[in-house]
């Protein structure tokens, strides 16, 4: 066994494994030649057949960025999504870009993710790379965990698959960050391990830098990553800084720290990357940083049941969920089956099993098979524990306890980014039998270093082992049918629906548009989820709000319209809901066209006739805050 991969964090890049292709022949058929094009064709087909699957439905986050991706067109430049000073428009402006060629439309919106997709895959594939050969892999188990890794990765988990394809904000940006961050970081403490040049080590520190400054504007998920890569640089350097005061030579503690300081080159392009975030605080108060410290600070001792709580929930249920997939919108889905467990999730979970014993026993065993885990494992575990960590300790997650595990999903894909991590650790625990066997074909390392001989017979027991692999290869294959299966009993209504209350308002707005522009109604008051899609399908033709909506001059438009008509929920059986005998209290004459929105519940478009009801008259204020309050606090119910 090689000294390197002995070494707690990094290994060696001179005793790397070969490459996955003959070094001979031209460079440009080993790359033509590369399994990952298999794998960006697997991610093209499913996220496409997504796309088509859902027949263009949207929620109303999604139609507000498509809002702001039009204002972009019309000259606007918006440095953080509508009322939301912590999640940057970086995706509504490539969206804006992917306008001037198509129109608005929301397929072309579903294409700026898909696109974004694509580099997640492509980095799970350089990743994977570098995992492999620090953890010294024969060339046919590199291959194998290369694969799989990225096949999981471009064909992820549904519900994973679909927080990621959502065009809220830059969910698949901050994902794609995340993942760069894990891969740069790697790529640093090993080629400091190698005493890189200087001034190299300086290029990768501001890399770094830059990534993080950009995923901090995009969105403030990106502090898992922060979390994962500050401990695992700092714990390279002090288990690197110990064993040269342990081994004094040519490289000294001193040297480490000089070059240590080269963290410093970081701190420009951090703020460089930041600088739209930068430029927007500094005009608004730091509110844009104020909320990462408000929202991100965890709760305090008095409040030790509330994280226990939250604790429990995540590990019952939103980690499970991210981890297999379970999508909550589904109509299946209620409270008394959450419908949790699935295939993906049982292979993750026995996954995560292997990925921790084999670090653990790494530590009291220096056997191969252990080691070559933690090498293949530590990095992707110890994001999935700081992602974790944080989730269960920000303040935000007490919105969790509000709906439960259901089909109520409030802060739920806060959970999803474990996803960048699942696909190193499933591939690590089906390469186990490659692993061993590969151990078999080094006899003489064995013999040299002295292996364990509680794993000897099974090492030499190859058709065991084969026999195994092949099970574990099976067991991939049910997973990726088991997604498959997953994918096509999907709702199409209901898939990039939000889910919980929000779920009463129609997914098809097409009746309802076409009947206002022959109705010559231009303007009506709506809750979000009706609102945005409408006016970002009709691109403005028809303007409809929430009172108080994001958008402040679409409601200033409102507030100022001529009998602006109304949209409101009612039960099917229900021909006279509240609002319509609240408007006959106030004297309001109106028309009423009923549509269909969802089993037992209709939308009822209002329009007045003989007054405008406004939210500002005192003699509506009440009723328009029941009619448009949140749903789970609103006092007016169906």
């Amino acid at each position: 066994m090689s000294n390197t991969i002995a070494e707690p964090l990094m290994p060696s890049g001179k005793d790397r494994s070969i490459s996955l292709s003959s070094t001979n022949g031209h460079p440009w058929l080993r790359v033509a030649a590369s399994p990952v094009w298999a794998c960006f064709l697997v991610a093209l087909l499913v996220r496409l057949w997504l796309i088509v699957h859902t027949q263009g439905v949207i929620a109303g986050d999604e139609a507000v960025v498509g809002l702001q991706a039009e204002n972009i067109v019309r000259g606007q430049f918006p440095v953080y999504y509508y009322s939301q000073p912590y999640m940057g428009s970086l995706q509504a402006y490539i969206i804006a870009f992917l306008f001037l060629f198509t129109g608005p439309a929301v397929w072309a919106m579903r294409i700026e993710p898909l696109l974004i997709s694509l580099l997640i895959v492509s980095l799970t594939w350089r990743f994977s790379a570098t995992l492999a050969d620090a953890a010294l892999l024969s060339a046919r188990t590199k291959q194998l965990f290369m694969i799989i890794a990225t096949l999981i990765a471009a064909f992820a988990p549904l519900y994973d698959i679909v927080e990621e394809m959502r065009v809220t904000g830059g969910y698949v940006e901050v994902f794609t960050v995340m993942l760069w961050l894990l891969f740069c970081a790697l790529r640093l403490t090993q080629r400091w391990h190698e005493r890189a040049a200087r001034r190299e080590l300086a290029w990768r520190w501001s890399g770094l830098g830059f990534l993080a400054g950009v995923g901090l504007w995009i969105d403030p998920l990106i502090m898992y990553a922060y979390a994962t890569i500050a401990l695992w640089i700092s714990g390279y350097f002090l288990l690197e800084l110990l064993k040269r005061f342990r081994h004094t030579g040519s490289h000294s503690p001193l040297n480490l720290l000089k070059e240590a300081l080269l963290s410093a080159s970081a701190v420009p392009t951090t703020l460089l990357g930041f600088a739209p975030g930068l430029f927007w605080g500094a005009r608004h108060h730091w509110a844009n940083i104020t909320y990462i410290f408000r929202t991100g600070a965890p709760p305090s001792s008095s409040h030790l049941q509330t994280l226990i709580q939250v604790g429990k929930l995540y590990a019952t249920c939103l980690a499970p969920r991210a981890l297999g997939g379970a999508l909550p919108t589904q109509p299946d889905v209620t409270t008394a089956h959450p419908q949790i467990v699935t295939v993906g999730f049982v292979v993750v979970g026995a996954s995560l099993i292997v990925s921790v014993a084999g670090i653990v026993l790494s530590l009291y065993s220096s056997h191969t098979l252990f080691l070559r885990i933690r090498q293949l494992t530590l990095l992707p575990l110890l994001f999935v524990l700081c992602a974790s960590a944080i989730f269960c300790t920000a303040s935000i997650s007490v919105l969790a306890l509000l709906a439960g595990c259901g089909p109520w999903d409030v802060i739920g894909r806060y959970a999803v980014p474990l996803v960048v991590a699942i696909p190193f650790i499933v591939a690590a625990a089906v390469i186990v039998p490659l692993l061993l066997l590969q151990e078999k074909q080094q006899t003489h390392v064995q013999e040299s270093e002295g292996s364990d001989s509680a794993l000897r017979p099974m090492v030499q027991n190859a058709p065991l082992l084969r026999f195994f692999q092949s099970i574990l290869i099976l067991m991939i294959v049910i997973y990726f049918l088991a997604q498959g299966v997953a994918y096509v009993q999907a709702s199409p209504n209901y898939t990039f629906q939000a889910s919980g209350c929000v779920g009463e308002n129609p997914t098809d707005l097409g009746p309802i548009i076409s009947y206002m522009q022959r109705s010559h109604i231009r303007y009506a008051w709506a809750v979000g989820w009706i609102a945005d899609p409408i006016t970002f399908e009709t691109n403005t033709a028809i303007l409809v709000t929430q009172p108080g909506g994001r958008i402040l001059a679409n409601n200033n438009i409102l507030l100022h319209a001529d009998r602006a008509s109304i949209f409101v929920l009612a039960r099917h059986n229900d021909a006279h809901p509240a609002f319509l005998q609240e408007l006959d209290t106030n004297n309001v004459t109106y028309h009423i066209e009923r549509f269909s929105s969802a089993p037992g519940i209709d939308v009822l478009l209002i329009t007045p006739l003989n007054r405008t009801v406004s939210p500002l008259n005192p003699a509506f204020t009440h009723l328009f805050q029941q009619v448009f309050g949140d749903c789970w606090r609103s006092g007016f119910r169906l």
